[in-house]
């Protein structure tokens, strides 16, 4: 695991150097620059396989294929092995000495041959051509710039800024996170950067780019399998799926929130023969309803464990806050990345490598989203003249900001009565009302889910859609990214077993009512558990890994949240109106709506504008912002 970057013409290996030094967080154990006649490639590495001879950059046999490579690839022994019989020869026992061997007998296609989670960058010396990949599912992120006839690439977008790239704000891309939560697609929140999308690869050659996709999620009911085969197989891989994810010279833990993704996770681990170590983080009493400690506690009893956990508070969350958004180099709108920072300081005192549940609630539909698509049923056919009463009512509760979602799920799905199902849908998916957004923008105008709607429209039927979306856009843009971007600032890989493409495509093919069997969530993937975990732990009902910083800001927060976001600084930003920003504040404040995560972006946002844009804010300054 690593963090990589480099560029090709007009670019020297100081400059590299530079942009290695800022991103040592995510390879603290070495640092490796290799210049060439028109490309630089550098790296900065912490170390997992082959501890002494897995250093980077490294070459083919004659160098004349180099790489770089962020990540994990889980099969490199069975293609090692399958190159060595057809002749190559290595000099290392690294998963990354495979790559360039591969390239070598297998060109671009290569790609297809690793499994696992990673960003690559490989330098063709001989036909001056550079490749760069990222894996299927989005795990490890790779950015790019492009800019008359050169290009620069790295992990992450603060290695770019130590260039010549301009720092301009692409207004879409804030638009599509304001709308969402994250930016969507290639785009990226500046304006001259790019990012490759999951399953894709680029080529520069001759000073020109194209992308190419190499995989691609495609979910459609295509097995025929009866409900009990397809149990036996999905457990079947993700055994498989795990004992890739043991790979490692280092030790594995493992994270444990209690939930059904992380518990099934650890549950194989011992199955498999680990004497695992788990870890949880939860809050104090005065946010009693965000907790699922006593949950992790419950599974680490029952598998036999070591465990131990972390508690944090309010105070924790402020200080990191300037740490948290330069790490992220973007707006994210997350409020429990505080959550997965300190989880993630806090393994990594241990050690290097942890495995996590990303992915399960996408591939199989987990969330209370899904379990209301079914509800639209019964609910799309109600007469307006009843519908419009509803929503009224519906909406004159209040929120609550203690860790009880009903009065805001209640809200969000009265809305949508007698509406599309696809539309109600992309209406769930929604950060902030569209009415809300256009207020937050000066001009009055916004973007908004148009790529959601996309991937909804090309997809076969509403569920097929719905996992389009999950697993092509809020995956790989949303919770892979804030994973990556808060372990490894920590120095800590870790692993997403769920994230297998094996697991993914089986997953995308199975008929729907084996995902989500009426209200039960998950069905086929609880099934699987039951057999390694009680009832009572997979069938509890779902609290979800959430942040109390809803209640906060009413409250330890308020202070900090009413100056960040005061008229006269947000209007010294120049990004967002004034007047809209200090609506939303109050609306939260007064109780009626919890805009907690609507407050909690829109803060993100500032931040990256003031730091990233306008350069008016330090690293250490937030507090007094």
């Amino acid at each position: 695991m690593c963090g990589i970057t480099g560029g090709v013409g007009r670019i020297d290996e100081a400059t590299v150097h530079r942009m290695c030094d800022v991103m040592t967080h995510r390879g603290p154990d070495h640092t490796g620059v290799r210049a060439f006649d028109d490309a630089v490639l550098g790296m900065v590495r912490l170390s997992i396989i082959d501890l002494e001879g897995g250093s980077q950059p490294i070459a083919n046999e004659d160098e004349s294929v180099w790489v770089v490579f962020n990540g994990e690839i889980y099969n490199f022994e069975e293609v090692r092995e399958a190159l060595v019989a057809a002749g190559h020869e290595f000099r290392t026992r690294s998963d990354t000495e495979v790559i360039v061997h591969a390239y070598e007998e297998y060109g671009d296609e290569c790609l297809s041959h690793l499994r696992g989670m990673f960003a690559i960058a490989l330098w063709d010396r001989s036909r001056k051509r550079l490749l760069l990949a990222r894996d299927r599912l989005g795990e490890k992120p790779l950015y790019y710039a492009h800019h008359n006839g050169t290009i620069r690439f790295a992990s992450e977008i603060k290695c770019l800024l130590q260039t010549d790239v301009q720092r301009a704000a692409n207004h879409d891309a804030v638009s599509s996170f304001l709308a969402l939560g994250y930016v969507p697609g290639s785009q990226t929140a500046y304006r001259h950067i790019e990012k490759l999308n999951p399953g894709e690869f680029l080529v520069f050659e001759q000073g020109a780019i194209s992308r190419r996709t190499y995989w691609q999620f495609t979910p459609a009911p295509t097995l025929d399998l009866t409900f009990d085969q397809a149990v036996d197989q999905l457990d079947a891989l993700l055994i498989e799926a795990v004992r890739y994810c043991m790979k490692s010279d280092v030790e594995v833990a493992a994270f444990l929130s209690g939930g059904v993704d992380s518990s099934l996770i650890v549950a194989l681990m011992k199955k498999l023969g680990a004497n695992v170590r788990t870890y949880s983080v939860g809050y104090g009493a005065e946010a009693a309803g965000f907790n699922e400690l006593n949950y992790a506690k419950q599974v680490a009893d029952y598998l036999g464990t070591t465990h131990q956990e972390l508690i944090v508070d309010a105070a924790m969350n402020l200080e990191l806050l300037p740490k948290i958004a330069t790490h992220y180099d973007e707006p994210n709108g997350e409020p429990t990345s505080m959550l997965v920072y300190l989880l993630c300081q806090f393994v990594a005192q241990d050690v290097k490598v942890a495995m996590g549940g990303t992915g399960g609630d996408e591939l199989f539909q987990g969330y209370p989203r899904h379990s209301a698509i079914n509800l639209l049923r019964y609910t799309r056919h109600i007469p307006s003249l009843l519908a419009s009463p509803v929503r009224w009512l519906v909406e004159q509760g209040n929120d609550s900001t203690d860790g009880n979602r009903l009065m805001k799920r209640l809200k969000r799905f009265a809305g949508t009565l007698g509406k599309d199902p696809q539309e109600s849908y992309l209406s769930w998916l929604q950060l902030i009302r569209p009415e809300v957004r256009e207020s937050l923008f000066e001009s009055g105008s916004c973007g908004g889910n148009l790529l959601a709607l996309e991937r909804m429209r090309q997809a076969p039927d509403l569920m097929s859609g719905v996992m389009a979306v999950d697993v092509g856009g809020y995956l790989p843009e949303y919770q892979l990214t804030y994973m990556d971007r808060m372990s490894m600032s920590t120095s800590l890989e870790v692993r997403s077993p769920l994230c297998d493409y094996r697991v993914a495509e089986f997953a995308a093919a199975l008929p729907h009512a084996y995902r989500l069997k009426g209200s039960r969530t998950k069905h086929i993937l609880k099934e699987v558990a039951l057999r390694y975990l009680p009832a009572e732990i997979v069938d509890r009902k779902k609290v979800g890994f959430d942040s109390p910083i809803g209640h906060w800001f009413k409250h330890d927060l308020r202070p900090f949240l009413e100056t960040f976001l005061s008229r006269e600084s947000v209007a010294e930003s120049g990004l967002l109106s004034p007047e809209g920003v200090d609506r939303l504040l109050q609306d939260h404040l007064r109780g009626h709506h919890d805009y907690s995560m609507q407050l909690w972006s829109v803060i993100s946002l500032e931040f990256w504008h003031r730091r990233f844009i306008v350069g008016s804010l330090a690293e250490g300054e937030a507090r007094a912002a």
